[in-house]
């Protein structure tokens, strides 16, 4: 480095220590001394840095940050609604099934009319389509429950007669019927049985309200 560049490196570096002129200190002087030390020690490819500011996002990423924070939203209400419309259904359809028991009929006993009948307040019934028929057990899904319960599905005892039948009437497997049940057990007599017009009348005015 020569004089004349070491003088404009000086004059640079220490705009203020220059005359209003653009005279410069002397060489000597202590200022300039600390100046040029400065200066030899400091390579000339260093360069200043400078923090660039922030780059605000594209628009168009902007605008897909938005459409997925509105997707996310969106998918978190659709799931909140099907969650909410949906339990009482499924809590109906995942609970046990209900079990009632048809006993032997008393052969001494005597039916009254169904016409004739007055429900005891306990009295539940419902409406159910036959799914199996076992050796002891019939199990019926439920369509309908008129009173006395909400399951899906109804497992009928039938162990204590001598055929899974209902007042002599077999169970037939897709059969609909009637049932009417008190106290845990089936009632017979006629207040039981597969689905006519009549017996649904009766149902109707029994359980009516």
């Amino acid at each position: 480095m020569n004089d004349d560049e070491l003088l404009d490196r000086l004059r640079r570096a220490d705009p203020i220590g220059s005359g209003r002129d653009g005279s410069v200190v002397p060489t000597d002087d202590p200022r300039a001394v600390r100046l040029m030390e400065q200066i030899m020690n400091t390579p000339e490819s260093e360069s200043i840095h400078t923090t660039a500011p922030a780059l605000a996002p594209a628009p168009w990423r902007r605008r897909w940050a938005l459409l997925a924070a509105g997707g996310a939203a969106a998918v978190a209400i659709v799931g909140g609604v099907v969650a909410f419309s949906g339990g009482d259904e499924n809590d109906r359809v995942a609970g046990p099934p209900a079990s009632f028991s048809v006993a032997a009929p008393d052969l001494m006993a005597m039916c009254i009319a169904v016409t004739e009948y007055v429900p005891d307040p306990g009295l539940g019934g419902f409406r159910g389509t036959v799914v199996e028929v076992g050796a002891d057990t019939v199990t019926l899904d439920v369509s309908q429950w008129y009173a006395g319960g909400d399951a899906a599905q109804v497992v009928l005892d039938v162990s204590q007669v001598g055929s899974p039948a209902l007042d002599g009437v077999e169970f037939q497997q897709g059969g609909e019927y009637l049932v009417a049940v008190l106290d845990g057990a089936v009632q017979t007599c006629g207040l039981s049985g597969p689905v006519d017009a009549a017996l649904e009348a009766e149902y109707a005015e029994w359980f009516a309200g």
